[in-house]
């Protein structure tokens, strides 16, 4: 495909920019329409005295296209990993580190796990069923379908692991629930684990560990000093002559043109004050429930697709503590999950000032956390106005961490349909919907497709703008 004239992309996030971003290398001209905030859900706002971000905090190193995008907006020399790493999950009113070990919740080390005290006897029996596991022809994983993550591995090693470990870690992570959740999609690590031929799992995971290139105490996830906000407040610095029309939505999408095969060459997109703008192609990088009905303007099965994929909400409140208000944390932790049958209103609890160095002030010693609660099946926070909101979670945090005072600042922020659900053969259905769009001048991308973290993101803005025939140069290689 040649390389369009004139690209419109619907959406002003993280995906939305790096399209912007790459086909601007190409030398296309671009428009960006936003009807929120750029950035969409990457804010990072001054709370406390301190830059701290209001939905992500990091993104993950072991993919590259995060990496790779912040050396491109020079911020490779900027940025941080956590110091904090351990994490906690809290069970019958105590706080238990993860084990050692662990793969994604999957546990490998069953000493270390034993130590946890996260399972009971007969929970820890279970798990070590699975290294006696005889071959089965019938698993589903191994026999080449998709599964949900939960059911998949509640036969494999019994419930306790799924519901004190598993979920919390990857339910927490989607803002859902692994009963519902693709193992492919979300998990594509556990996929190939299940998929390499033993029998046992845990050893497979063993496998991939001792597989792995990165020493194992290399750090996972990374952040730029300043925040999150710093990558869109980079890329926006390499987008000077793109037309951004924040405050607009798209409201149609139509085909035009032809060339000699008879394929539509160009793309009249509607905005929602009467606008009209001609382009020469689309990316469509907005939450699938808005893109469906955008799509199916130009492709009734891609639009259909997209637009029936289940989304969640998740409200995170960021609390401040004066010093001795807050109870004990252990400085090595970084937050505390909190699985579905402790009763808690919250999901979970970031010890923010704990987890990032650059949180912590010296002069005031005081604490930050960021408490979020929502997920799949769980929409209680929707029903409350921001006071009862905090007042909720301020008695998880006082079951939790313990309190013995009110914090003495507090800000929300609520996230609503945002978080899409991968449901078993998720990656069919998205493969589908690319197949649909190839011949037209129109693409999909963003957390609705191959991952809903920054680096997912990230690689299908740069899928969908090679794509439609966008090329740009690799600025100097990542050392």
């Amino acid at each position: 495909m040649t390389r369009p004239d004139h690209v419109v992309i619907v959406g002003g996030g993280i995906t939305g920019l790096t399209a912007a971003y790459r086909f601007t290398q190409a030398g296309s001209a671009v428009t960006v329409v936003e009807p929120h905030k750029l950035g969409g859900k990457i804010q990072t706002s001054m709370f406390a005295g301190r830059a701290v971000d209001e939905s992500a905090d990091n993104f993950l190193l072991r993919v590259p296209h995060a990496l790779a995008l912040c050396h491109d907006l020079d911020l490779d020399g900027e940025l941080v990993s956590p110091a904090a790493r351990a994490a906690e999950v809290f069970l019958d009113g105590e706080r238990h580190r993860l084990p050692e070990g662990h793969l994604l919740g999957v546990p490998t080390d069953l000493d270390a796990l034993e130590r946890t005290g996260i399972l009971s006897p007969e929970g820890l029996a279970r798990v070590a069923e699975d290294l006696e596991r005889p071959a089965d022809p019938a698993d589903p994983a191994v026999a080449g379908a998709d599964v949900a993550i939960g059911p998949y591995l509640r036969r494999r090693m019994g419930d306790e692991v799924v519901d004190h470990l598993i979920d919390p870690l990857l339910g927490g992570i989607n803002a859902g629930d692994t009963a519902t959740l693709s193992l492919a999609a979300v998990v594509p690590q556990l996929d190939a684990a299940a998929r390499s031929g033993d029998p046992s799992l845990i050893r497979s995971c063993r496998a991939q560990r001792a597989a792995a290139t990165a020493p194992p105490d290399a750090p996972i996830f990374a952040t730029p000093l300043g925040g999150m906000a710093r990558l869109i407040d980079g890329l926006l610095g390499l987008l000077p002559a793109a037309d951004l029309r924040v405050g607009r939505s798209v409201v149609g999408l139509e085909l035009t043109g032809a060339d000699a095969g008879g394929a539509p060459t160009g793309v009249r997109v509607g905005l929602d004050d009467g606008t009209v703008l001609d382009a020469d192609a689309v990316v469509v990088a907005c939450p699938a429930h808005v893109a469906g009905p955008l799509l199916a303007q130009v492709s009734p099965e891609a639009g259909t697709t997209v637009g029936a994929l289940v989304h969640t909400s998740a409200s995170m409140v960021a609390l401040a503590f004066e010093p001795g208000v807050l109870g004990t944390t252990d400085p090595g932790s970084s937050g505390c999950l909190i699985p579905r049958d402790q009763g808690t209103f919250l999901s979970a609890i970031s010890f923010a000032s704990n987890k990032w160095a650059q949180l912590r002030d010296p002069d005031r010693d005081d604490a930050i956390l960021r408490v979020s609660a929502g997920r799949l099946g769980d929409d209680r926070h929707l029903d409350l106005d921001d006071h009862d909101l905090v007042e909720r979670m301020l008695v998880d945090v006082d079951r939790v961490v313990g309190l013995s005072g009110a914090p003495s600042e507090v800000r929300i922020s609520r996230w609503f349909d945002s978080f899409p659900q991968y449901e078993p053969g998720h990656l069919t259905r998205v493969d589908a919907v690319d197949a649909a769009l190839a011949p037209l001048p129109v693409r999909f991308a963003g957390m609705g497709q191959r991952g809903v973290g920054i680096p997912a993101c990230i690689d299908s803005a740069q899928r969908a703008a090679a794509s439609l025939g966008a090329t740009w140069p690799t600025r100097r290689s990542v050392s």
